[in-house]
């Protein structure tokens, strides 16, 4: 699967409230992004992947996670034929924000968010991020979380690490040697997507991530690198034989 364009301007965007600095509450958009792309496995219409949507929805009410509300989002553009039906959606991680928004980085249960996903689309795969708890006894059927391991899903092989590098007491964190054997393990299999939450910096644009991670696909790989945790102003770059894709607070729905 190969990128064609990713537009600068988004086609969509959603409301929504998070956290901010100081207990503070910050009112923000998030931006929907179409993407062609080459080599779509036949009988997919489209997939969407997106992460990092840290937040509530604007309806105090409900207050649910904005990750719920993406994804009946999702459900209501395709209603409108604004775009194709939705067949894999891939999470990158870092889904929860506090009901009531107190302080930035908390960590939570984002069960609900995964199963909203899979009510209307046939295929879930997420990467848990560093704020991300889930109960898997209770997701659908249909989701699969990868951790060092590749999976076949809707005609490509994906596969996934979760967390990131750091002290292994805290949630979802690896040392640089337990990241980088998943990292060999998946890279070690033919790869279409390879889906993190942590990813590599980019030296040539200043752009935030793991030099230990730029290293290995520097060097390893030949797949579509999707992934959050640090939000890279250009969103898009090659790295060795990989094309990386930040999708850190964005939504993008890759079509034909």
């Amino acid at each position: 699967m190969k990128i064609i364009d990713v537009p600068s301007l988004p086609f969509h965007t959603l409301g929504y409230r998070t956290s901010a600095y100081g207990g503070k509450v910050r009112k923000v958009e998030l931006p929907f992004y179409k993407v062609r792309v080459e080599n779509l496995p036949q009988g997919v219409n489209s997939i969407v992947a997106m992460s990092d949507l840290q937040g509530r929805e604007t309806d105090e009410t409900q207050n649910r996670l904005v990750g719920e509300a993406v994804a009946n989002e999702l459900n209501l553009l395709q209603e409108k034929g604004r775009i194709p039906s939705i067949d894999l959606a891939l999470l990158a991680g870092d889904l929860y924000d506090f009901p009531d928004l107190r302080r930035m980085g908390g960590t939570g249960d984002v069960t609900s968010v995964l199963n909203t996903f899979a009510d209307n689309i046939p295929h879930v795969v997420g990467v848990l991020g560093n704020h991300d708890l889930v109960r898997k006894n209770e997701l659908k059927s249909n989701i699969q979380i990868l951790d060092g391991k590749v999976e076949q899903v809707a005609g490509l092989s994906v596969g996934g690490v979760s967390g990131i590098i750091g002290k292994s007491k805290k949630n979802q964190r690896k040392t640089l040697a337990e990241f980088d054997v998943a990292l060999k393990t998946i890279f070690s299999q033919h790869l279409n997507i390879a889906l993190l939450h942590q990813g590599p910096n980019d030296p040539l644009n200043g752009q935030r991530g793991e030099p230990a991670i730029y290293d290995f696909l520097a060097s390893n790989g030949n797949a579509l690198v999707i992934f959050g945790h640090c939000h890279w102003r250009i969103p898009i770059v090659e790295i060795g034989n990989n094309t990386l894709l930040n999708v850190d607070n964005r939504v993008y729905v890759f079509h034909r």
